[in-house]
């Protein structure tokens, strides 16, 4: 079984990549490909086989589901799509419709499922406690506390507050480019990943990205 991963950015995909090692470590049969992008972009309004690469998600989408189609529909060869996402502040109902619309237009012949995050990757970071901690062990519990799980409240800037030494101000005056703060969010994903606990994660949407996976495991 093959795995094809289409992730939004660079923090997810070490989050991923980290997440799929220890759910497969008793697949050895199981094989994966990350392709990672810069940023979620958005949905285009026209859009054309000869339409050039933006490196973004959602703007690149059509022509990586539809080369995908091509290269994965092999006889014989089992594979799936997974494409991990951020729903931002949309709504997370309206977000995956217009996600489905998108790929139906496509007529996807191979397996391909939605994951998407609710309101932020680092929301699945923040679904495993005790890995926080363990990660970063002077976290302000108090942050943690005051966290509604797949909330749409601004995640990443939650993780921040509880685990960055003088807070979300502090951090923003150190980090004050994309390019830094993708940097952070890496480094977030690299050192909690490390401990988490795949099923002791209490993220809905994280868990529902797991299922999507361990469904489509070999029987």
């Amino acid at each position: 079984m093959h795995f094809q991963f289409l992730i939004e950015d660079m923090s997810g995909g070490i989050l991923i990549r980290q997440v799929m090692a220890k759910l497969a470590a008793a697949y050895p049969e199981v094989t994966c490909d990350y392709k990672t992008f810069h940023g979620i972009g958005g949905f285009q309004k026209k859009w054309s086989p000869g339409t050039a690469k933006t490196q973004k998600l959602l703007n690149d989408l059509p022509i990586f589901l539809r080369g995908y189609d091509k290269s994965l529909h092999v006889p014989g060869y089992e594979a799936a799509l997974i494409i991990v996402l951020d729903n931002d502040r949309n709504d997370p109902k309206e977000f995956r419709e217009k996600l489905e619309k998108l790929a139906k237009a496509q007529m996807l012949s191979i397996d391909y499922v939605f994951c998407v995050a609710v309101e932020e990757m680092e929301a699945w970071l923040l679904g495993d406690r005790e890995a926080v901690l363990a990660a970063y062990p002077n976290a302000k519990t108090s942050v943690l506390n005051e966290y509604e799980q797949d909330s749409i409240c601004g995640t990443w800037e939650k993780l921040v507050g509880a685990i960055y030494a003088g807070g979300l101000t502090k951090f923003k005056k150190e980090n004050k480019t994309y390019q830094d703060i993708g940097k952070k969010k890496c480094e977030w994903a690299e050192k909690i990943g490390e401990h988490m606990d795949i099923h002791r994660n209490i993220s809905p949407s994280f868990q529902a990205f797991v299922a999507a996976v361990e469904t489509r495991f070999p029987a």
